[in-house]
């Protein structure tokens, strides 16, 4: 027996723009979503897990539009991270989460690790979550080039 899905719209909140970042695309979701995975891999960073929430909230009786998280990193990174600073764990791994617009477009977002860094106030890790805020944005705009623009 099917119980009916209850539908889960995606909102918008404008304060999360100051410590998020966001990149619009025409193209379909799924493309978005192999061309980050190519995009992350050839930055030399790992793609360490692709979350289906669409599927996961649909198992919970919720409906939403398609929605994919993928999350990265390197143990590069992170040795760099747990010198600085051990508490800075909960950083990691970087995330981009893309989800489906009403208009059909699809948004690339992720949290900007600059500003997330920058709370420890240590030189390496604000130094770190600068080039990982630069990397961020670096694979956004090689996966989406010129279909994406920022929000």
């Amino acid at each position: 027996m099917s119980a009916e899905l209850k539908s889960v719209p995606f909102t918008e909140r404008s304060a999360i723009k100051d410590f998020e970042r966001v990149r619009i695309s025409r193209l379909p979701l799924a493309d978005v979503v192999s061309r980050l995975r190519d995009a992350i891999t050839a930055n030399d960073v790992w793609v360490l897990h692709e979350i289906d929430p669409q599927m996961l909230l649909r198992k919970g009786g919720y409906a939403i539009a398609a929605a994919r998280q993928l999350l990265f990193f390197h143990p590069r990174l992170m040795a760099r991270l747990l010198t600085a600073d051990a508490a800075a764990l909960i950083e990691a791994p970087l995330k981009f989460a893309v989800t489906e617009l009403e208009d059909g477009g699809v948004a690339v977002r992720w949290l900007d690790p600059e500003a997330a860094f920058a709370r420890y106030n240590h030189p390496d890790l604000t130094s770190l979550g600068k080039e990982l805020a630069q990397l961020c944005v670096h694979i956004a705009d090689r996966a989406l080039e010129q279909t994406a623009s920022a929000a």
